[in-house]
């Protein structure tokens, strides 16, 4: 099972298309299988995190030790983050493993183990100083890893097709053992050397009395896959999955009742920490408690409806659980109430815009603006007035900008993009592009075809007739008459009159095409669905098709001079060119998240944008050239409204967290 986008001929522009995938993420077995490929996190691939902070790469698994203060968590491409003082702070470990890591248990402050794809085992003895990959012999990826309580010798690890390691020498050498199941694994569970359960797809659950050395099938406990389990004693244990599946054994596992959850939300985690106090975490950011044993479940709703992939407690107060976007979320009252360890918003960020090296934009769901006035050192949301997913943003100047969305919004801002103004216009389609050539002259695109121009800055605007019902991704206008506009099943509109007439340019092509920019009147470039890329040498009136050698949906493109142009598409692939397209270099990056926007200035001046609210900076030039920066105005240089914090407004993000203080 494996992870890809949509065809390109589903009637749906990228950014929905991906929220649809997000809403049915607990469907794919929350990209366990998926992102197994991915390359690891490693300092040298050039980029750093500016949003979420630390990161934004899913989280699989947190822990922490007995002290509450040191704590791991383990995630997508490779991450592995560390606390000292109960997750208020995390720093980023480094590791010889290559892959997405997803087990992780911690035995005290100095000795930790990790599993991952591609029968990855990590092991460290100071706390993470230092990591050793540790032979396994396999391929499968390992979902999950534990040790018998108490003894720090004799561990398990599971993972896909029905794979079970052991070790009895704390995780330096491992053995298989035979599951007699080939179904993913995608927990398991002790209470002491002899007595474990795995859990995984298809309803698997199984029991050994004897260290693995014989598994057995629970019977009846239906097709549901399986995700998490913990034990509450010697006898006792609950195993969590998906529809809000709930089962216990009082017996070691030799029969299971189902327990009455009250809710229908997959289930991921699931954590005890003595007999009576216990918590599960799944989609939508539904977290259950009981104090009783597990007789009776209250579910929490962490604000956001996050996907929760970890849940762990420390005591019947301190806890912790994270998933989707980098998040990781912190409770001091027993699960009822949680705020965020991590900064930034997660919600999908489709576009992303930088007037020189310093002052940028980003806009995406629920009305998300996002500015920075440091490179992008810190991001600030600005208030938008809608609550509408804003796709396109650009600026024309130094204080005028545009901003579309869906269901016909356009916002305007005339003062560097400080304040939104909502403009009323006649569109009610969903709008993906916008071009400007003058203040008051300019054009948006959007769905079925739906073309728009305005001559008086937005007071009015005039429908054009683009003879296609085309999904219309994105617009380049070269000067008042000149204009292309691309989209659905190979669209390539051009009109030479300001879009008084659009004819259709024939390529035969049936991609879906994403994203267009020209770096001078005659040279433009558009990128699309399976590593399309093609260039225009004549202001748009034939285009070649390049070879990008890639095969991943590439959503937007962008350009410093007519040779240098880099694209980026789905996966976190990033590609670059310096000869026009003649030739491509893949460009390792640090997530594998849909990337659906670039601002491309040059040098390190480059910045990408895509799902969960990432924005990535480039840290290593990819290029020599560099662009000028432009003298702002004193309004965009940090005026009293550029100040404006997120302390201002509520950007209707789960609360931030705060340190305790000391008695």
């Amino acid at each position: 099972m494996s992870f890809s986008a949509p065809s390109p001929a589903f009637p749906c522009p990228p950014r929905c298309q991906y929220r649809a995938i997000k809403r049915h993420f607990a469907a794919l077995l929350f990209c366990l299988l998926s992102a197994a490929a991915v390359q690891a996190q490693d300092p040298t691939r050039g980029w750093q995190w500016q949003n979420p902070l630390p990161q934004g790469n899913s989280i699989n698994s947190i822990r922490f030790t007995a002290d509450k203060r040191h704590g791991w968590a383990t995630g997508g491409n490779g991450v592995v983050l560390r606390t000292t003082n109960g997750g208020f702070e995390w720093e980023q470990q480094q590791t010889p493993a290559n892959s997405t890591l997803y087990g992780l248990y911690v035995k005290d402050k100095s000795r930790v183990v990790i599993s991952g794809a591609r029968g990855v085992i990590l092991t460290t003895t100071n706390g993470g100083g230092r990591w050793v990959q540790r032979p396994t012999g396999i391929r499968d990826h390992l979902f999950g890893v534990t040790f018998a309580p108490g003894d720090p010798l004799h561990g398990w690890a599971v993972g896909t097709f029905g794979v079970i390691l052991v070790t009895a020498d704390g995780g330096i050498s491992w053995k298989a053992q035979n599951s007699r199941t080939t179904a993913h694994l995608f927990s398991v569970s002790f209470v002491n050397t002899k007595l474990g359960i795995a859990v995984g797809s298809r309803g698997t659950l199984l029991v050994t009395n004897n260290g693995g050395a014989e598994w057995k099938q629970a019977l009846d406990t239906g097709a549901l896959p399986l995700t998490g389990v913990s034990f509450t004693s010697e006898k006792e244990a609950y195993v969590v999955g998906y529809r809000g599946t709930i089962l216990k054994t009082e017996n070691g596992g030799d029969s299971w009742r189902q327990i009455p959850s009250l809710v229908t939300t997959d289930l991921f985690s699931v954590f005890f920490t003595d007999s009576l106090h216990g918590w599960a975490a799944g989609e939508s950011g539904v977290v259950l408690t009981t104090g009783d044993g597990g007789n009776i479940w209250l579910p929490v709703n962490v604000r956001t409806n996050p996907r929760l992939a970890t849940v762990y407690f420390s005591d019947e107060s301190v806890g912790w659980a994270a998933g989707a976007d980098g998040l990781i979320v912190r409770t001091d009252d027993g699960g009822f109430s949680w705020s965020r360890l991590t900064d930034g918003g997660r919600e999908d960020l489709t576009n992303i815009f930088f007037v020189d090296n310093s002052h940028g934009w980003a806009v995406g769901e629920r009305g998300r603006i996002l500015y920075t006035s440091s490179g992008g050192k810190t991001w600030t949301v600005r208030p938008s007035g809608t609550t509408a997913n804003l796709n396109a943003i650009v600026f024309l100047n130094d204080r005028v900008g545009w901003v579309v969305g869906d269901k016909g919004t356009i916002l305007q801002s005339t003062n560097g993009g400080v304040t939104w103004d909502t403009v009323k216009g006649p569109a009610r389609e969903d709008l993906f592009g916008v071009s400007f050539v003058t203040p008051k002259l300019g054009w948006v695109v959007g769905s079925r075809g739906a073309i728009w121009r305005t001559v008086d800055e937005g007071t009015t605007w005039q429908f054009q007739k683009s003879n296609s019902m085309s999904w219309l991704e994105d617009v380049y206008f070269l000067d008042e008459k000149h204009g292309i506009a691309i989209g659905s099943h190979g669209t390539i509109l051009r009109t030479e009159d300001g879009g008084e007439n659009w004819k259709r340019v024939d390529r035969n092509l049936k991609e879906w095409l994403y994203g267009i920019t020209f770096a001078d009147g005659m040279r433009g470039y558009i990128v699309g669905a399976r590593g399309l890329v093609l260039r225009t040498d004549d202001g748009g009136v034939n285009w070649k098709d390049l070879e990008s050698n890639v095969n991943a949906n590439l959503f937007a493109v962008g350009v410093v001079n007519r040779n240098d142009v880099l694209a980026v598409g789905e996966q976190g692939r990033v590609i670059h060119s310096k000869d026009a397209g003649a030739t491509w270099e893949v460009q390792p990056t640090i997530t594998s998240t849909a990337l659906f926007s670039v601002a491309y200035r040059g040098g390190t001046n480059i910045w990408i944008a895509g799902r969960g609210g990432a924005i990535l900076r480039r840290t290593d030039p990819i290029a020599t050239v560099s662009l000028p920066v432009t003298k702002l105005p004193p309004l965009l240089r940090g005026g009293a409204k550029a100040q404006l914090s997120n302390s201002e407004t509520d950007d209707g993000d789960i609360p931030k967290a705060v340190p305790p203080k000391k008695p």
